[in-house]
């Protein structure tokens, strides 16, 4: 969506069949994507044969010149916004952080025009994938970017509770907002959250103690008994696995998302209890290490949102 000059006061012939074409396509799109049952391979197929007619005659729509300038304008921002959905619906991370961002341009460029339903809901739920995500300090530095008679929007305000919510540490509320979502796309990112709880506070317990009864395990992690702990187990150990893989140097790079390396405590559920079974180089490491990390992680990420 990068800015193209156009000296051309009147778009071609051909820009005008081009919008026509890309309106054409659009509504395909839209049918496609409000179908039940959704076909999300065709979906995506239609999204990009649409983005190729629309952005490929969006120069004079973009720099402002033309009659149907506001009208293309208006259908990329429409395009992006069910983009975002459909990323949403494929689980595509990538795909929903790189929409966002282009329709925050478009949003900024239209800021005179009538605003769009799902501006909102589509600015929260990034908050709410920040979050999830454990990114703190990019979530105060969007947070800082919305106006500030806009945070009281119910769709920026739920992350915005959210976020005090993990920083008290009062996960039962947590879970009590997943009962409450906004609209339906926030529960994907709800439970996305819930997982990261589940980290944080599996984090704190492997710091803590050497084994503990699985049922008490079970309920501090949010999980309904011991069979559902033992999965967990199992997932955070192959989590572990792949973390130590993909670093194998053991980055420590200073990040509040980032913590000293614990890859070398596996979990292991048996004789009903929660074991956290430490190797020899583990119980060697000096909690001032984990101390100093966090610490200055918690700095790095202050002094950005400043």
């Amino acid at each position: 969506l990068a800015q193209v000059s156009c000296e051309a006061p009147w778009p071609s012939a051909g820009a005008m069949a081009g919008y026509d074409k890309a309106k054409s396509v659009f509504d395909t799109f839209k049918a496609a994507f409000e179908a039940e049952p959704c076909d999300l391979a065709k979906c995506e197929d239609l999204l990009g044969q649409l983005k190729l007619v629309l952005f490929a005659s969006s120069s004079a729509a973009l720099s402002g010149g033309g009659p149907d300038a506001a009208k293309e304008q208006l259908l990329m921002r429409e395009t992006l916004e069910l983009a975002c959905f459909l990323s949403i619906r494929r689980r595509d991370l990538a795909g929903f952080e790189r929409h966002v961002s282009q329709l925050k341009m478009l949003y900024d460029r239209l800021k005179d025009s009538k605003p769009s339903e799902q501006k909102y809901p589509i600015l929260g739920l990034s908050l709410l994938h920040l979050l999830a995500s454990d990114r703190i300090g990019e979530f105060h530095t969007e947070l800082e970017l919305i106006p500030v008679d806009e945070v009281e929007n119910m769709y920026i305000k739920q992350p915005v509770q959210l976020e005090r919510y993990l920083m008290e540490g009062n996960y039962a509320k947590v879970l009590e907002a997943q009962k409450d979502v906004p609209k339906m796309y926030y529960a994907f990112f709800m439970e996305r959250l819930i997982d990261t709880v589940r980290q944080k506070v599996g984090a704190s317990l492997e710091r803590s103690y050497e084994h503990l009864p699985a049922q008490q395990a079970a309920q501090m992690l949010i999980l309904t008994d011991v069979p559902a702990l033992q999965e967990f187990a199992v997932k955070e150990n192959e989590r572990k696995a792949r973390e130590e893989s993909d670093d194998p140097m053991g980055d420590l790079t200073p990040s509040l998302t980032r913590r000293a390396p614990v890859g070398l405590v596996k979990w292991e559920v048996k004789d009903g209890k929660l074991h956290f079974m430490r190797s020899e180089q583990k119980r060697l490491e000096l909690p001032a290490v984990d101390l100093m990390v966090n610490a200055i992680g918690y700095a790095t990420d202050l002094e950005r949102i400043v």
